[in-house]
């Protein structure tokens, strides 16, 4: 995205979403939903998993919120859950 600052996370997540997903990392949006990206359920379980792994924390088990909110709110609940991590260290 020219011309946007993007935080690592953002990036991060945008990655992710685009690799597992087969989404060209430009269609992905902070304001796109991932069902406005044809994200299907499994999709975005697997998504979700591969943030895990790579922030090294636990989502919880509310993925309707991941699928109904945008790809900001999915930054911004990683963000907090790092936040909080970061603060129980």
């Amino acid at each position: 995205m020219p011309g946007t600052c993007m935080s690592n996370t953002q990036q991060t997540i945008i990655d992710i979403i685009a690799k597992t997903c087969s989404i060209e990392p430009a269609r992905i949006s902070l304001d796109a939903t991932l069902k406005e990206l044809d994200v299907h359920s499994l999709d975005a379980v697997q998504v979700l998993f591969e943030i895990e792994d790579r922030f090294d924390i636990t989502v919880p088990e509310r993925q309707d919120q991941y699928a109904a909110g945008t790809v900001r709110d999915l930054v911004a609940g990683v963000e907090q859950l790092l936040a909080a991590k970061a603060q129980a260290a």
